[in-house]
């Protein structure tokens, strides 16, 4: 995976940006390393063209992240949902006999894979653009070869518009990423699906060498998929660079009165079928499997509780019922597709 412009995944004139770092709700955090280049960003306190470094790298983590969670999530819910209230706890609900809440489970874990084929754009400091553009020619023909590739199975063509669009809903929270990223910066793709895991390397190495294309993203499959419909995120370590806004702003890990809090919220909710308890272990070993790299640290990342509904289009209700609760993050539906 190649993530910036130089061969070394460093900046022209030194220095590297870790766009990944921190894991919180799955997506690529504005923490750290990168949130001191935004602050750069923002005073004009950068050369220019380690400037269109960065923002060409900033903005393919960002578009990744807007489209493929590691758990498949589709975008925060709104706060407090019309249709929330005819949710609340019901003494003949399915939770009346106290279910059992219970870890995740086993499997199945998700054999294929997905891929990111980012297009050069005017200026793009990415070896393999030059500077130049992809022309209209290169990406019928690159299309072309996608299609016709064993390995791959769909694939789709993304609009530079219809890329910023999902950058900014997904990344609704993330102030400060919105406010130093423009349209212009956000590159063209081909999106698309791998039968195996197996074939990254070799489907990397092919599109890498191929004219035209800036970076390649392989993740791997959402272990979540099509085993819950809500992710609840509890607030974890204390983040000393999050908003005022944050939920989590100036406070540690959700306390065990607020954990009881949250199942008590749940487990009230008529929609609510199962829930499951992910430990920061399981979610580690979650985002490791989609990122398709080396063990995270489980301190990096936040407890979690994954809902399945008995009727998924109640999803956003549930969700925007439960994020109020204290010591929670933030909530997510997670994607059924």
């Amino acid at each position: 995976m190649r993530r910036a412009p130089s061969g070394d995944g460093g900046l022209p004139g030194g220095g590297k940006i870790d766009i990944v770092g921190r894991v919180k709700s799955e997506k690529p955090p504005v923490a750290g390393p990168a949130a001191e280049a935004l602050r750069a960003l923002r005073t004009g306190a950068l050369r220019t063209g380690v400037r269109r470094a960065l923002l060409a790298a900033l903005a393919v983590a960002a578009t990744v992240s807007s489209t493929a969670a590691a758990g498949g999530a589709a975008g925060a819910a709104s706060r407090h949902p019309a249709g929330a209230a005819a949710l609340t706890p019901a003494p003949d609900g399915p939770w009346a006999g106290g279910q059992k809440i219970s870890p995740p489970p086993d499997g199945p874990w998700p054999q294929g894979a997905t891929f990111s084929v980012f297009l050069c754009k005017a200026g793009d400091p990415f070896e393999n653009c030059g500077g130049r553009a992809l022309t209209a020619k290169q990406r019928r023909a690159l299309q072309a070869r996608l299609e016709a590739m064993p390995e791959v199975g769909e694939v789709e063509f993304e609009s530079r518009r219809e890329a910023y669009e999902n950058f900014k809903e997904h990344n609704a929270d993330e102030k400060a990423l919105i406010s130093a990223i423009s349209a212009e910066d956000i590159p063209e793709s081909f999106r698309g699906t791998l039968h195996r895991r197996a074939d990254r390397a070799s489907f990397e190495s092919a599109m890498e060498k191929t004219a035209g294309v800036s970076s390649v993203w392989v993740l791997g499959g959402r272990f979540w998929e099509g085993k819950a419909d809500v992710r609840v995120t509890l607030c974890g370590k204390r983040d000393p660079d999050a908003e005022a806004d944050d939920p989590c702003a100036g406070r540690g890990p959700a306390t065990r009165r607020e954990r009881d809090a949250v199942e008590a919220a749940l487990s009230g909710m008529r929609e609510v079928q199962q829930v499951y308890v992910e430990d920061a272990a399981h979610a580690g070993r979650v985002f490791d499997f989609w990122l398709m790299r080396r063990k995270s640290r489980a301190e990096a990342h936040s407890g979690s509780y994954y809902v399945r509904l008995v009727n998924r289009e109640n999803a956003r209700a549930v969700a925007g019922y439960v994020e109020a609760v204290p010591g929670v993050a933030g909530t997510e539906i997670v994607d059924a597709g």
